[in-house]
């Protein structure tokens, strides 16, 4: 398949993707209201973390390693350190209350399934198998929501732990259709294994890896900030349905991220690779902008109506801002892991999560969701500010 045939392929699996998990959002909220959505926004919070920290060693750093070490010797390093990564990230979470301890095991487990996913998915990505890493996406989303639909409405099991349930079932069978993908890796020169290997993902991984940490604690601390404050788990439930539509706006930044890695990582020619990224940069900006426009254009009540709670629409106009600068730093950042300049990344993300603590800290308690928009929106402003210098640097003549 030509470039613009995979680009055609990830922009229609990220909108089938987004039709799953919208559906899967509107089941929540209107049978588990903006409580039950905020508990489990705070136990997928926990995953993320988890596989965030799985990422150091089974991380998209694998897709630059191609290079020098084969796929295959990645393998057992990398899945030695997500069983290790499920408990530290867990046990690192719940110790500083930023994560539910009562929902230790559960965040365990179904993130060590979830990093199984991922790094089985980079696999495939840095083995050309760009389908098959999307269709992995869509595939997990596609479960998920069929097993909420026998839960919810079929056994009438309406509850977090019926989610749970259905998410562990979506996991466990896309981890094994990520298995049997994967039995056809080409068996290349492995000159490089065993420890040898662990060593060299560690020390690519951990220079990439921190700035997706930092960036994901960007996005979705405002999330544990919610629920721990006096706001409650009902104001973090009405800013994960804000942000999923935030996500949602970043169809096409998302879809086009892994391109703009996987071809600046092979590009030599440094006008080539420029001229690419700029592509994307602006078609993605385009859409997000329709999107974000459409977004903010519907009232509070039509909100209200869909989701079955008030005050959304004030929290998408707050992360407005958030939309666009996200959506270009999308971009910007995938192309300098492409050139091997992950510091970058990290260094504008640590800042960005820096801004947000700040600020989250001093608007949630007057603000509640709001608030916590407004933070995330300047976090965003400032980290994009900074990749967009870090780019200018890194690639001029």
């Amino acid at each position: 398949m030509n470039e613009s045939g995979i680009k055609r392929h990830s922009v229609v699996t990220r909108a089938a993707l987004l039709t799953f998990t919208t559906a899967v959002i509107l089941m929540n909220t209107r049978l588990l209201g903006s409580t039950g959505q905020g508990e489990i926004a705070w136990i997928q919070l926990g995953i993320l973390v988890v596989t965030s920290v799985g990422g150091f060693i089974a991380g998209g750093a694998v897709v630059y390693l191609q290079k020098e070490i084969a796929l295959r010797s990645m393998l057992v390093p990398g899945h030695v350190w997500l069983l290790c990564a499920a408990l530290i990230g867990s046990w690192a979470g719940t110790s500083i209350e930023f994560l539910p301890a009562e929902h230790f095991w559960t965040m365990a487990g179904l993130g060590w399934m979830q990093g199984v996913i991922i790094f089985h998915g980079q696999l495939l990505l840095a083995n050309h198998q760009i389908k098959r890493h999307n269709n992995l996406q869509l595939l997990q989303a596609g479960l998920l929501m069929m097993g909420l639909i026998i839960a919810f409405f079929g056994m009438e099991s309406v509850s977090v732990d019926a989610f749970v349930l259905a998410l562990a079932g979506s996991l466990g069978a896309t981890m094994v259709v990520s298995i049997l993908w994967l039995a056809r890796l080409k068996n290349t020169d492995e000159s490089i294994t065993g420890w040898k290997a662990f060593q060299r993902m560690w020390r690519f991984g951990r220079s990439a890896q921190t700035g997706a940490l930092l960036q994901m604690l960007t996005n979705r601390a405002n999330l544990s900030l919610l629920a721990r404050s006096s706001a409650g788990l009902g104001a973090s439930g009405i800013y994960s349905i804000a942000f999923y539509g935030l996500e949602a706006m970043w169809l096409v930044p998302r879809a086009l991220a892994p391109i703009v890695y996987t071809k600046t990582a092979s590009e030599t020619n440094r006008s080539t690779r420029l001229q690419a990224t700029r592509k994307s940069l602006l078609q993605s900006l385009g859409a997000t902008m329709v999107l974000l426009l459409i977004a903010m254009a519907m009232p509070d009540h039509w909100y209200a109506a869909i989701f079955s709670f008030q005050g959304i629409q004030p929290v998408i106009w707050a992360l407005a801002p958030a939309a666009i600068f996200g959506a270009a730093s999308s971009i910007i950042a995938h192309h300098l892991s492409g050139i091997g300049k992950h510091h970058w990344n990290a260094a504008t993300s640590g800042v960005g999560l820096i801004v947000l603590l700040l600020l989250s800290n001093e608007w949630i308690a007057p603000h509640g969701a709001v608030g916590a928009a407004w933070a995330a929106s300047v976090a965003a402003t400032v980290q994009c500010l900074g990749l967009i210098i870090a780019w200018w640097q890194c690639e001029r003549a």
